[in-house]
């Protein structure tokens, strides 16, 4: 039986996140799956040290927080709904301080390699102005800890429970979860992207390389920004072998022939990077 996990990532409780991805997993359930629930805030996570322990010792240097019982349910679970506020242009900063952490999941790539994993995500905002990516950081979450993203919700509403003002909400929060649902059960039911949309993330954040070249800021997906119907469609180039960076092939790539060999680079020169550290350390009157 497949498990679905909903990641709540609100301190309001119950608050339009909360509300809408309950709906979802509501409607997973309904369909059959085993359905799981977390409040994120509810846990305490330390910020990321960047050590590597998680890649060269197979666990996090961190003992005193609850990133494992996190990772536990993360690894089990074969679908993943999150669901999150916007405060300052994107999710609460626990989305965030979270997905740093996602480097954990490197001794467990090559399982998770060999399953069907996939997610949608759930951005509240109180207006679309103030919600630009959204969308874009729930989904990073949800690939940095290895689920491929097929749909994700953008609802409208400020005051706590104000989003079920709108019937379209919860609707399409139920929609959601059923998706979700269908794509474990062997269905290959996708959102489509929009025109301005990576076809891989969803992001409509690019950086732009000159010309009409473009790069996907989230998924590292290139192509061409090109005019169509008044607006820009995303033209991705033809996929490597590895396919975008989330992919679990690019990202076993990029651990073996990038971050595993940093340590012998670092090492290399780690004399001389002391000496020249030695002007840095002591108190400072700043």
């Amino acid at each position: 039986m497949t498990v679905i996990l909903g990641i709540c990532c609100s301190l309001r409780h119950p608050g339009n996140s909360e509300i809408l991805l309950k709906e979802a997993l509501e409607a997973a359930r309904e369909m059959g799956a085993t359905v799981d629930f977390l409040r994120l805030p509810d846990l305490r996570f330390e910020p990321c040290r960047g050590c590597l322990a998680c890649v060269y010792k197979g666990s996090c240097a961190i003992k005193n927080d609850d990133l494992g019982i996190l990772l536990e349910k993360v690894l089990k679970a074969d679908g993943l709904i999150v669901a999150a506020p916007t405060y300052i242009l994107g999710p609460a900063g626990i989305v965030k301080l979270v997905t740093d952490r996602a480097l954990t999941l490197s001794p467990h790539l090559e399982t998770l390699a060999k399953r069907n994993r996939v997610a949608a995500t759930i951005s509240v905002a109180g207006n679309s102005q103030w919600n630009p990516l959204g969308v874009e950081q729930l989904n990073l979450f949800s690939l940095a800890f290895g689920y491929r993203v097929i749909d994700y919700l953008e609802a409208y509403a400020p005051g706590p429970g104000e989003v079920l003002l709108d019937p379209a909400n919860t609707a399409r929060a139920r929609e959601l979860g059923q998706r979700v649902a269908r794509a474990l059960q062997g269905e290959t039911e996708q959102r489509p992207a929009e025109p301005g949309q990576c076809p891989h993330c969803y992001s409509r954040s690019f950086r732009l390389n000159g010309g009409d070249g473009a790069t996907c800021v989230v998924c590292s997906t290139t192509g061409r920004l090109t005019p169509e119907n008044g607006g820009l469609h995303f033209v991705p180039d033809p996929p490597g072998p590895e396919g975008h960076f989330w992919t679990m092939t690019h990202r076993r790539h990029h651990l073996e022939s990038w971050i595993i060999p940093s340590r012998d680079r670092y090492l290399a020169k780690r004399g001389q990077i002391k000496e020249m550290l030695g002007r840095y350390r002591g108190s400072s009157n700043d």
